[in-house]
């Protein structure tokens, strides 16, 4: 099994159990800071990765650097992923579940990049747009990106809108180039 697929199989058991007793929110910090710590700290991720390391020594770890500061489930967790020798599977978690967490909340991320800064005004008409193009709540994250000359590029899930001036001169060229050979 890839990692990316255990992931989603850890990932849907996780919020299950988490949603049974009410601390999605939590898991959803948890997991934030987890992932955040193993993978900021290049001496921890190695310790955490390494096959040599037990999984006695890598919960004791775990204890030291988390304490208090995650749930139990979130414990848990980590303790069944060393159990089954799947810490691999970590890069992927918080994507996967971030995902999975909007799903039930009904909202979709859109990733927007624009040459300008989106702020204001101009976001909340944006955001309104983008919450009847898409039939449900989104959640809009604005990228800079002077690259794209003009207009924006939105990614919705799996799909892309294009509405980038260097996405038009691109086609512009391609429709330019077939005409000149043909």
């Amino acid at each position: 099994m890839s990692d990316k697929i255990a992931a989603v199989t850890f990932v849907g058991a996780l919020l299950e159990v988490a949603e049974e007793k009410g601390e999605l929110e939590q898991i959803e910090k948890d997991l934030g800071l987890v992932c955040g710590v193993i993978t900021t700290h290049e001496n921890l991720k190695k310790m955490f990765f390494h096959p040599g390391v037990t999984r006695d020594e890598k919960n004791a770890v775990i204890k030291r650097v988390f304490g208090d500061s995650i749930s139990g489930i979130m414990k848990n967790f980590l303790n069944v992923l060393l159990d089954r020798r799947r810490e691999g599977v970590l890069w992927a978690i918080p994507d996967i579940c971030e995902k999975a967490i909007n799903d039930k909340r009904g909202v979709s991320k859109v990733i927007v990049h624009a040459a300008i800064p989106i702020v204001g005004e101009r976001l909340t008409h944006l955001k309104r747009r983008l919450d009847k193009m898409v039939g449900r709540k989104v959640e809009v994250e604005v990228v800079k990106d002077p690259q794209i000359l003009g207009g924006m590029l939105l990614r919705i899930g799996n799909k892309i809108v294009d509405g980038s001036v260097t996405g038009r001169l691109k086609v512009l060229k391609t429709r330019l180039l077939a005409v000149h050979t043909a």
